[in-house]
């Protein structure tokens, strides 16, 4: 983690992770800023420093998939170039998505597979190597990414793709839920553009149809 000048003269935070903190005239400010942020977000796996212009209880849509399906919520979000939180959630599954701009910017599922588990099925790192990164995760409260990173294991650009691999299989495993509940929150994000690729809402919903035919004819 890094305290970044701009070119306007003010200060932000900068994590290995990608993430990235508010712009403050004041270093200290910004590093204030970033101590305190995201904690009255229920579940912001992203490390993003993510803020909300109204009521953070306040939810500007939800519903159910049985009355509008996860296609028809995403492109909604895509089409007013919405930038926020969407949360879907199937009994004990849980899945949020962050989109800028109508965009997709992460994903998480608190049931897919985890980077580490990732990177290490497609053999990208050894297991005595995963478990030292986990074990170092545990110890400093970061994630994973930052300190593989950190230890030289994978390269930025490694941890790149993978990461939007598994946003995108995250996303489009939701295509196939038939019933949950789901809450969208506008928000805003900050986060180092360098490090995230986002994904084109409109595009994952075409290869998720895809998909779909795919295991129809099965």
């Amino acid at each position: 983690m890094n305290v970044t000048p701009h070119d306007d003269g003010q200060f932000a935070v900068h994590c290995l992770c990608g993430a990235s903190g508010p712009r403050k005239v004041i270093k200290e400010e910004a590093i204030t800023v970033w101590n305190v942020r995201d904690r009255h977000l229920l579940w912001n796996p992203f490390r993003f420093s993510i803020r909300f212009p109204k009521d953070v209880f306040s939810v500007d849509l939800k519903g159910n998939l049985d009355t509008f399906d996860f296609a028809t919520i995403l492109q909604m979000l895509a089409v007013a170039d919405k930038t926020g939180i969407l949360q879907i959630v199937k009994g004990h599954s849980k899945s949020v998505i962050c989109l800028k701009d109508g965009n997709i910017i992460a994903a998480s599922d608190s049931n897919g597979p985890r980077l580490g588990q990732i990177l290490y099925n497609k053999g990208m790192i050894s297991h005595e190597k995963l478990q030292n990164a986990l074990n170092m995760a545990k110890q400093s409260n970061k994630m994973i990414g930052e300190v593989l990173l950190f230890m030289g294991y994978v390269s930025q650009d490694t941890l790149k793709e993978v990461i939007y691999q598994q946003v995108q299989d995250a996303v489009i495993e939701l295509f196939f839920w038939k019933e949950g509940f789901f809450e969208y929150r506008d928000c805003l994000v900050d986060f180092d553009e360098k490090s995230v690729q986002a994904i084109n809402t409109m595009e994952i919903i075409m290869e998720s149809a895809r998909r779909i035919d795919e295991s129809v004819l099965k």
